[in-house]
């Protein structure tokens, strides 16, 4: 399990966290667009004409929306393609914190295990086939879920 998202109502793991991944990359694409389609028209429109104050509260409003959803959109997607190119779930991506300080305060180094490289680290999740990578039912490149490569094995 890495995390339970309250986005999904569900536990994201190793099953499902391509097709999570997936999700929020279309959601953020999709905020993103809505973001730029809202800025045009509000550019576009004639403010002069409009007396009542209704529809500008609704303007501000739906405004303040769609920026705060694309923000926290682009921060969750950000933060996710960054544990995928180092191959980390959230919780190994805390626990790798807490071992990377007990070593520095022993004067050794810690390097997360399971990261063997940025391309090799996609592929694990998203799959070899670049033109299923955004596809979230192609998950045959999935193997057992109980062993995985390591660093060790690339050496």
């Amino acid at each position: 399990m890495d995390h339970h998202c309250l986005w999904i109502n569900n536990c994201v793991g190793y099953w499902n966290y391509k097709a999570f991944f997936v999700f929020v990359f279309y959601a953020t694409t999709a905020s993103i667009y809505s973001t730029i389609i809202f800025m045009s028209c509000v550019f576009q429109k004639d403010w002069d004409p409009i007396k009542g104050s209704s529809l500008k509260i609704f303007y501000v409003l739906y405004g303040t929306m769609v920026v705060g959803l694309t923000i926290t959109l682009l921060t969750l997607f950000g933060w996710h393609v960054y544990l995928i190119l180092h191959n980390m779930t959230t919780i190994e991506y805390y626990e790798g914190n807490r071992a990377k300080w007990l070593a520095m305060r022993s004067g050794q180094s810690y390097r997360h295990p399971f990261n063997i490289g940025a391309y090799k680290n996609i592929t694990l999740v998203l799959g070899p086939n670049m033109l299923k990578w955004l596809c979230p039912t192609a998950v045959s490149h999935l193997k057992d879920g109980v062993s995985f490569p390591t660093l060790r094995d690339n050496s």
